[in-house]
């Protein structure tokens, strides 16, 4: 069975910094309309969804905001694992955060394909919903 792309994307988005090296990484929005950023801290960070392209600062940015997308993995994932972000954007399991120690992150979908480290996976991606404290 093959897996297709099919996300609803947030229209008129645009980089608000250099974004080539941040594609099926995790955004989150800049303080000027319609700009984004890439996560850099998923703690305390609000993320809106995956950059699927990869503009440079200024250029239209596609992010995908709910279903089948892409992203790329920042450790090991299994199918069916529920998904969080990293400091750095990549997805992770909940698992490896699961001990508590990391209150403020956010479930944002399950892992379609099983991956590791740096490879670029199919996921469900859903509205984020934090863990622990607000």
């Amino acid at each position: 069975m093959a897996l297709v792309d099919g996300y609803i994307d947030i229209p008129g988005l645009v980089a608000g910094e250099d974004m080539s090296a941040e594609q099926y990484r995790g955004c989150k929005m800049d303080t000027t309309d319609f700009q984004i950023l890439g996560l850099t801290d998923a703690n305390a960070e609000k993320p809106i969804g995956i950059l699927q392209n990869d503009p440079i600062s200024g250029k239209p940015a596609l992010v995908a905001m709910l279903g089948v997308c892409r992203a790329e993995c920042g450790g090991n994932i299994t199918i069916g694992d529920s998904l969080a972000f990293n400091n750095s954007g990549d997805v992770i399991s909940d698992a490896e955060v699961a001990d508590g120690s990391a209150t403020d992150l956010h479930h944002i979908g399950i892992a379609l394909e099983g991956g590791v480290d740096t490879q670029i996976i199919k996921i469900l991606l859903f509205g984020p919903v934090r863990i622990g404290l607000e």
